[in-house]
């Protein structure tokens, strides 16, 4: 072959397909156009009650420890008992500590007759200052030894900081403990909370005083509780807003229990409602397809509230759009349709 027929090839090549593309581009302008069903959208009002998971949470919750190490002496709890707020729960082993006390008092009261003795030779001028002064810093250290003993002494008795129910024993009398041995838990149910997240999309509408709805997992009974509190910043990793809620407990509510919460947030003005089965979704979201001048048209949607058969789009949709419901895998942009009007 010579030179000039080698270079025709990859140019005939080139020619070949760009008559096959023109022929796909006038294919595509120049197919029958499919019928369609599609709604209209309009702006509504809608009801925003949002549904979403949340968490049975004690009001109080605590694992006790020791602040110190020491000997158990005395437990004084049952495991399930309801203690009240101050109740003694455990005695430990003091007996070190108080004859370390009673040694302190003796020299206590050599102190302050050395101090006496000396304050009274420093008014006569029998000694210096410094000397004087050696004596009545030694006798503010063995007071606040006696202090800091006292303190210890208190640590050995563990009282109930708040009321609620005592968890499971996990020592026993006798035993040697230290500040990281665990104890016991005490827990308050009583008044509960539930904790759950929403949107930022909804962030604005979360106010304290508002009233949420919720079912536990696989129950029939409806309970309701009052938001009382939330984040103050949204959670940059979720982009949720946590919320808590308070109620009084009915015995049936069990912290960590999975519930179903609703969520009244008052109402979306000119929101955008389509069918479910309108919405398509695609590799970093949504999308609907919306019919116009004939041709299909893509709009990538976020979705927002949701009820029994419709959903809430926020893209560039304007009212009067016909949102397609069929022949949503058979039709791609820019493909002519026909379209034919569904109340739905």
């Amino acid at each position: 072959m010579t030179k000039l027929t080698y270079l025709l090839i990859p140019l005939g090549l080139l020619i070949s397909a760009c008559g096959e593309e023109e022929k796909k581009d006038l294919g595509t302008a120049n197919a029958k156009p499919s019928v369609v069903e599609v709604v209209k959208v309009e702006p509504t009002d809608v009801l925003r009650e949002i549904s979403v998971p949340g968490t049975i949470i004690p009001n109080e919750e605590l694992q006790l420890y020791s602040e110190i190490s020491g000997r158990i002496q005395k437990i004084n709890f049952r495991e399930g008992q309801t203690v009240s707020k101050g109740a003694i729960l455990v005695q430990m082993d003091s007996d070190v500590l108080r004859a370390q006390r009673k040694e302190q008092l003796v020299a206590l009261e050599l102190a302050k007759k050395d101090e006496a003795r000396k304050k009274s030779l420093l008014d006569s001028k029998g000694i210096s200052l410094e000397e004087y002064e050696r004596s009545a810093s030694n006798l503010a250290s063995v007071e606040a030894q006696i202090d800091l003993i006292n303190v210890q002494i208190s640590k050995t008795v563990i009282r109930a900081p708040f009321s609620g129910r005592i968890g499971l024993r996990r020592v026993s009398e006798g035993a040697f403990i230290t500040n990281t041995t665990l104890i016991t838990s005490l827990v308050q149910e009583n008044p509960i909370k539930v904790e759950f997240a929403v949107s930022e999309r909804y962030a604005g509408a979360v106010k304290s005083g508002q009233t949420i709805e919720f079912k536990l997992d696989r129950g029939e009974k409806t309970y309701t509780a009052k938001v009382y509190a939330y984040e103050p910043v949204i959670d940059e990793g979720t982009r949720m807003l946590s919320i808590r809620a308070s109620l009084n407990n009915d015995g049936k509510l069990i912290s960590g229990s999975f519930v179903a919460v609703k969520y009244n947030l008052g109402m979306e003005v000119n929101a955008f409602m389509v069918p479910t089965e309108s919405i398509v979704p695609i590799l970093k979201g949504q999308k609907v397809l919306v019919a116009r001048g004939g041709k299909v048209v893509e709009i990538p949607v976020e979705v927002g509230i949701r009820t029994a058969d419709k959903v809430q789009v926020i893209g560039d949709l304007q009212a009067g759009d016909q949102v397609l419901i069929s022949g949503l895998l058979a039709v791609r942009p820019g493909m002519p349709v026909k379209t034919k009007l569904v109340n739905k």
